[in-house]
This record gives C-alpha cells, structure tokens and sequence, in this order.
C-alpha cells in the first residue's frame, strides 16, 4: 500500500470517558486518570495514507491532510458536504463508475452524480442536500452505523496480560467483539468489565479505554483469564461514531478515512469488488482484450461454467493459457498474472529534468512489481540508456547514473543525482522508462488490477506461453529477482 506520511497537528482535548461497555482505565494502571500518552498531546500524530494497487491518489484526502498538518480552520471548522463526499467517494472506489469527464464537471453537477452513486449503494442522506452545508456528526454516525470494522490485532505472544491496541486514532468506538484462532479456526471469546471472577481456563478478555481514547484489548495471566496460546492469532471487530464532539471537522474526516481497517470495513460494506477467481479474471480479461464479439449471442445467459468454458478456450485461442485444468472457483496467483502480462511491457515517458538536483519520476507500475527495467534520457541527439545503481556512492559528477526506490505501497520512483555524485540529466531531457510488470504483492479483487488489463490486446497469432517469472533468465539491469523485489 502506498503511504504518504503527513505529520498532522491535531488538538485533542483529552477526557475521561466511558464508551458504551468499554471500560475507561481505573486509576491504578499504568495510564493515570487524567494523564495522556504523549501521542495524545498536540502537535503529534502522523498520518499514513495508503494507496493500494491500481488505486488512484485520493487527492481531496491529501489536500485535506495537508491543511490540518498546517493547522487553522480545519482543526475547528465543520467540515463542508461535498469535503466529505469527495474524499468518502474515493475511499469507496466509485471512481469506477464516474465518466472520464468528471474534471469537467463543476462541484454541483460532481456533488450530485456522487450523491447519487452513493444512493444507489445504500447510502441516502445526501441527495438533494446543499454541497457547501456542514457534515453533522447525525449524518457521520448514519454513515458508520451499520459497518463493521475488521481489525487484526497480530499475534499472541503467550506472555501474561498482553494488551493490543485497537487502531481507532482515538476515535470513539462500541460493541467490541473479539476472536481467537489458536489453530482450529477464529473462536469468539467472551468480554468481561475485569477478570476478578475469570477461572484461569476460561477464554476472557477485557476491553479499555485510557484517558485519551485510546482502546485496547487485554488477556489475562492463566490465573484469571485465559492466555491466548503462543502464535494464535487475534482478530477485533467494534463498531465506530467518531468523536465525541458536536462538530465533524475536516481533521476528524482525514483521521476516519486514513485508517486502513475503516476504510477496508467501509469499503467492503458498500462497495466490494469481486474476488480474483479465475471466472471472475476471465470476465476481466474478455472485456480488457474486446473479444466480446466472439462469444456467443447470447452468452450472458448462459449457465456459469457453461460461459467459463468458452471464455477459457477463446482466450486460450488468443494466448492465454493459464485456465488450462483449472477450476472457476481458483484464485488467480502472482506467476499466472505474471505470465499473462509478459509480452506487454510498459514503455512511458514518465516527465522531463528540470536540471536540478535529486530529481524524482515516479513510474506509473501501480503498486505491482517490476523486472527487467530501462530507463533512457535524451539530452539531445537520442535517447541514451542511463545505468541503473544501487546508490550513487561511486557515481562521479559525469556518471549518466540512477537509483531505483520502492515505498511501502511497492510504487517505484527513478531517482537522478545531485551533480557531485551522479550526473543531472540537462534541462528539458525528456526521460522514458521500459519495464514489464510482475504483480501486486497479494491479489485481492479485481480493484487490484483492473488498471493494468488495458495494457492487453487481442493477439491474433499462435502463442507461446513462457515460463513463470522464477524461470526467467536473470536481466542485466533492473530488478534482479522479480518474484521476490516487492
């Protein structure tokens, strides 16, 4: 996923409080009655927000985030209608179904095509509303109310009174339940307000919250309570409101909508994408490479496996090999999206130097793994292939030099030197880069690659398949283990 660290300066005032059946702290635990962590205090807190594959950056989110990090109105200021919604939209991913021509659009004509695309996934306060009126926390807790957060809270490490924070940013949570798979699947064990009438045996848990919001699983200690076996993994599930004050701020929004289990949870709630099974990425790729045309009249009527099967064997007739003795209900894997994207390698032109130092292109890979990389600039005469380095240490000021770097969400950027170490491209140098794309780290649904299969044209001649990627021959340049380079 693709992070974008914001230092965020937030004011929160920190209060005791006692959430529903979640518990505030008492007084003799390591949280005192009236004092906060120092992650509650101001001016802390840093924001992570995450792109995933093939997701589009969530610019009025960014934006957002951006201005608390600078602090004033948005700190205190309601949070407008159309501020939410524009960034609520693209956390569900109905960009999917917005036309291209959106940017044309003035914020009324967009504030009602989103309001009504949110209608028709179940979510209707919005329509006929005014876009400049303020967000009510009525409207946020409508919008929560019926989601259920997922969060995965790791691993036990069977000591006594282990805690877990959930990650609720301080956010005001409710009925928490909470399972444990000590090996034989995800059992839900019981909560309890303490454990002084816990057996040792017994599966309890206790949910708290200290002073300043935060909350927090903790297990017992064998003698009251359980201890989740060494390994066993834990599994929360809460519901969310937000704060506790009246007015929902453009702050609040950006703490709600950077959290990943929120946003999985909302996201899944009202707009899930299909897995990646075989039907599914068979559909896909029918439509990415126009062969509707060669099915069948009246092929949508057809019985499921009956519509798999022709599918398979025309794209088999085009190239694609990998359902060959597959089930539909088989998920997709890394090497078979691997072998069917091999023959379309990415060439783009990714922007022009501005003669500086430590210029920065980010490649459009989208979050997938790349191999085989070559990036060119020309200075003039024609493009001239630059060397690839791990760092510039031993690049001198005419090395025709670069650096290739992962973020946490695997979005790859080409990086040029300062001059000392590492020649500056000349001004205006326009730099193109080629490379063929591997696969995202893990394949969800059809979100996480639905911009890559454009990349796909029907082939008309006989088709070759090529080994899987580990197979590959190592590239002289570029990743050099393409399967394992996330």
């Amino acid at each position: 996923m693709k992070k974008v660290y914001l230092s965020v300066l937030f004011s929160i005032s920190c209060i005791f409080v006692i959430v529903s059946e979640i518990h505030a702290e008492a007084p003799d635990t390591k949280f005192p009655t009236g004092v906060c962590k120092s992650n509650c205090t101001a001016n802390e807190g840093v924001i992570c927000l995450e792109r995933g594959p093939c997701e589009p950056p969530n610019d009025a989110l960014e934006n957002a985030a951006r201005e608390c990090r600078e602090g004033g109105p948005s700190m205190y200021e309601p949070v407008t209608k159309l501020t939410f919604l524009d960034i609520f939209s693209q956390v569900l991913r109905i960009d999917r179904d917005l036309p291209g021509a959106i940017d044309q659009l003035s914020y009324k004509q967009r504030y009602e095509l989103e309001s009504r695309l949110l209608a028709e996934k179940g979510i209707n306060i919005f329509a006929g509303t005014n876009p400049e009126d303020s967000f009510t926390r009525e409207e946020l807790i409508t919008t929560l109310k019926s989601v259920n957060i997922e969060d995965d809270l790791g691993l036990s490490t069977g000591l006594q009174n282990q805690s877990f924070n959930l990650h609720n940013e301080k956010l005001v949570v409710y009925s928490p339940v909470l399972y444990v798979d000590e090996g034989r699947g995800f059992e839900l064990w019981q909560r309890k307000e303490n454990f002084r009438q816990s057996l040792g045996d017994e599966k309890h848990y206790v949910a708290k919250i200290d002073d300043c919001n935060n909350a927090r699983i903790v297990f017992g200690d064998n003698q009251n309570g359980k201890i989740p076996d060494v390994g066993a993994r834990l599994k929360a599930g809460y519901k969310i409101m937000g704060r506790q004050d009246d007015i929902v701020t453009k702050c609040e929004i950006v703490m709600l909508l950077s959290n990943p289990a929120i946003t999985k949870s909302l996201k899944d709630k009202y707009n899930p994408a299909r897995p990646l099974t075989k039907a599914n990425f068979a559909d896909l790729l029918i439509e990415a490479m126009h062969l509707q045309k060669r099915m069948p009249p009246d092929y949508a009527n057809l019985a499921p496996e009956k519509l798999y099967l022709l599918q398979t064997e025309l794209l088999s007739k085009n190239g694609i090999n990998i359902f060959d003795g597959s089930r539909s209900s088989d998920l997709i894997t890394r090497e078979e999206l691997a072998r069917v994207l091999y023959n379309y390698p990415v060439v783009e032109m990714i922007g022009a130097s501005n003669g500086k130092e430590n210029q920065r292109f980010e490649l459009n890979n989208a979050g997938f793994a790349i191999y085989d990389l070559h990036a060119y600039v020309n200075e003039g005469a024609k493009d001239e292939e630059w060397v690839k380095r791990t760092n510039f240490i031993e690049s001198s000021s005419l090395s025709k030099d670069y650096v290739v770097k992962l973020d946490l969400g695997n979005y790859a950027s080409i990086y040029f030197g300062n001059g000392k170490q590492g020649k500056i491209p000349e001004q205006n140098s326009p730099i193109k880069v080629a490379y063929r794309l591997y696969s995202p780290l893990a394949l969800l649904t059809e979100d996480d690659i639905m911009c890559v299969l454009g990349k796909l044209v029907p082939v008309a001649e006989a088709y070759e398949p090529p080994p899987p990627p580990f197979d590959f021959d190592p590239p002289t340049d570029g990743f050099d283990d393409p399967a394992t380079h996330i």
